[in-house]
Protein backbone atom coordinates (compact mmCIF):
# COMPACT_ATOMS: atom_id res chain seq x y z
CA UNK A 1 0.00 0.00 0.00
CA UNK A 2 1.54 3.23 -1.00
CA UNK A 3 0.97 6.06 1.52
CA UNK A 4 0.80 9.96 1.28
CA UNK A 5 2.32 11.62 3.94
CA UNK A 6 1.21 15.06 4.55
CA UNK A 7 2.68 17.42 7.00
CA UNK A 8 4.38 20.41 7.57
CA UNK A 9 6.79 19.75 10.31
CA UNK A 10 9.65 17.74 8.57
CA UNK A 11 11.05 15.96 11.94
CA UNK A 12 7.24 14.63 12.97
CA UNK A 13 6.29 14.01 8.97
CA UNK A 14 9.61 11.98 8.49
CA UNK A 15 9.57 9.89 11.74
CA UNK A 16 6.10 8.68 10.54
CA UNK A 17 7.10 7.87 7.31
CA UNK A 18 9.71 6.00 8.72
CA UNK A 19 7.84 4.11 11.08
CA UNK A 20 5.23 3.50 8.00
CA UNK A 21 7.81 1.99 6.20
CA UNK A 22 9.30 -0.08 8.87
CA UNK A 23 5.55 -1.62 9.28
CA UNK A 24 5.79 -2.20 5.19
CA UNK A 25 4.45 0.60 3.64
CA UNK A 26 5.29 2.20 0.98
CA UNK A 27 5.57 6.12 1.23
CA UNK A 28 4.64 8.99 -0.67
CA UNK A 29 6.60 12.22 0.50
CA UNK A 30 6.01 13.53 2.94
CA UNK A 31 4.87 16.81 1.40
CA UNK A 32 4.62 19.86 3.83
CA UNK A 33 2.33 22.01 1.45
CA UNK A 34 -0.79 21.89 -0.89
CA UNK A 35 0.79 22.67 -3.74
CA UNK A 36 3.38 19.58 -2.96
CA UNK A 37 0.89 16.86 -1.97
CA UNK A 38 -1.72 17.54 -5.14
CA UNK A 39 1.32 17.37 -7.37
CA UNK A 40 2.12 13.89 -5.60
CA UNK A 41 -1.40 12.72 -5.55
CA UNK A 42 -0.96 13.53 -9.75
CA UNK A 43 2.38 12.22 -10.19
CA UNK A 44 2.91 9.52 -7.65
CA UNK A 45 -0.13 8.19 -6.78
CA UNK A 46 -1.29 6.76 -3.27
CA UNK A 47 -3.84 4.29 -1.89
CA UNK A 48 -4.03 6.37 1.20
CA UNK A 49 -2.92 9.38 3.25
CA UNK A 50 -2.47 10.71 6.71
CA UNK A 51 -2.71 14.23 6.83
CA UNK A 52 -1.94 16.76 9.26
CA UNK A 53 -5.50 19.29 8.81
CA UNK A 54 -2.79 22.34 9.42
CA UNK A 55 -0.01 23.26 7.08
CA UNK A 56 1.08 26.35 8.38
CA UNK A 57 -0.70 29.32 6.71
CA UNK A 58 -2.59 26.92 4.88
CA UNK A 59 -5.31 23.82 5.49
CA UNK A 60 -5.34 20.66 4.07
CA UNK A 61 -8.53 21.04 2.89
CA UNK A 62 -8.17 20.61 -0.65
CA UNK A 63 -5.74 17.58 -0.29
CA UNK A 64 -8.76 16.30 1.20
CA UNK A 65 -11.56 17.57 -1.40
CA UNK A 66 -8.86 15.78 -4.15
CA UNK A 67 -8.43 12.18 -2.31
CA UNK A 68 -12.51 12.54 -1.58
CA UNK A 69 -12.96 12.54 -5.56
CA UNK A 70 -10.81 10.31 -6.31
CA UNK A 71 -11.76 8.02 -3.88
CA UNK A 72 -8.89 7.16 -1.50
CA UNK A 73 -9.34 6.83 2.24
CA UNK A 74 -7.03 9.65 4.14
CA UNK A 75 -6.19 9.70 7.79
CA UNK A 76 -6.91 13.05 9.66
CA UNK A 77 -4.23 14.07 12.33
CA UNK A 78 -4.87 17.25 13.99
CA UNK A 79 -4.01 18.63 17.40
CA UNK A 80 -7.54 20.81 16.31
CA UNK A 81 -10.97 19.83 17.95
CA UNK A 82 -13.59 18.61 16.05
CA UNK A 83 -15.64 21.52 15.74
CA UNK A 84 -12.46 23.58 14.62
CA UNK A 85 -12.01 20.90 11.33
CA UNK A 86 -13.56 21.76 8.12
CA UNK A 87 -15.83 19.51 7.21
CA UNK A 88 -14.32 17.59 4.62
CA UNK A 89 -12.34 15.74 7.55
CA UNK A 90 -15.24 14.79 8.98
CA UNK A 91 -15.81 11.37 8.12
CA UNK A 92 -12.34 10.24 7.75
CA UNK A 93 -10.85 8.92 11.02
CA UNK A 94 -9.06 11.38 13.06
CA UNK A 95 -5.68 11.22 15.23
CA UNK A 96 -5.27 13.66 17.80
CA UNK A 97 -1.58 15.05 18.06
CA UNK A 98 0.88 13.60 19.62
CA UNK A 99 -0.85 10.42 18.19
CA UNK A 100 1.02 6.84 18.50
CA UNK A 101 2.16 5.18 15.48
CA UNK A 102 0.67 2.13 15.84
CA UNK A 103 -2.75 3.54 15.96
CA UNK A 104 -1.79 5.17 12.03
CA UNK A 105 -0.45 1.77 11.42
CA UNK A 106 -3.65 0.24 12.01
CA UNK A 107 -6.10 2.31 11.01
CA UNK A 108 -4.15 2.06 7.15
CA UNK A 109 -4.16 -1.85 7.47
CA UNK A 110 -8.02 -2.06 8.28
CA UNK A 111 -7.95 0.04 5.35
CA UNK A 112 -6.06 -2.10 2.94
CA UNK A 113 -8.59 -5.20 3.72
Amino acid sequence: MKVLVVDDEPLLAIDLADCLEDAGFTVTGPAGSVKDALALIATAGCDAAVIDVNLGRETAEPIAHELTRLGIPFIVVSGYAPDQIPRVFHAAPRLVKPFNVAEVVALLRRERT
